[in-house]
């Protein structure tokens, strides 16, 4: 599963990259045509998160942070897709703060994830 967890990992980080570089551009207002893009590479990191999370919740003893996790990811997405109509003007700003660090945040329960699994299938040998 370690191959797995990796590719996974991957994907996730590529895709919080891309989206980051995506989010920046549309909001300083230089190309509101990717916005469905944005949303297209926001909708497959939550999908990939959310298959990390699944992941996590066969190999890990402890399912805390992997339940969280897929919570977090239906917040991500519900977020993302949502953002648009709340608080509409110029308090928009703080709805567009706030879309970035739920993301950022998601990006680390993945990344959390995503080395917990590993440890786990890679456990150290004892010592003699």
């Amino acid at each position: 599963m370690r191959k797995g967890t990796t590719a996974l990992l991957m994907v996730l980080r590529l895709a919080g990259i891309v989206q980051i570089v995506l989010g920046l551009i549309i909001w300083l207002g230089h190309n509101k045509g990717l916005v469905p893009i944005h949303s297209i590479i926001g909708s497959l990191f939550v999908l990939d998160l959310w298959i990390l999370g699944v992941v996590a919740l066969f190999e890990l003893p402890s399912r805390g942070l992997a339940l969280f996790t897929l919570l977090w990811g239906g917040l991500v997405l519900w977020f993302g897709m949502a953002q648009t109509t709340i608080a509409p003007g110029s308090g928009h700003w703080l709805v567009r703060v706030l879309h970035l660090i739920v993301g950022l945040a998601a990006m680390g329960f993945g990344e959390s994830l995503a080395s917990r699994v590993r440890r786990v299938g890679n456990p150290k040998p004892d010592a003699p």
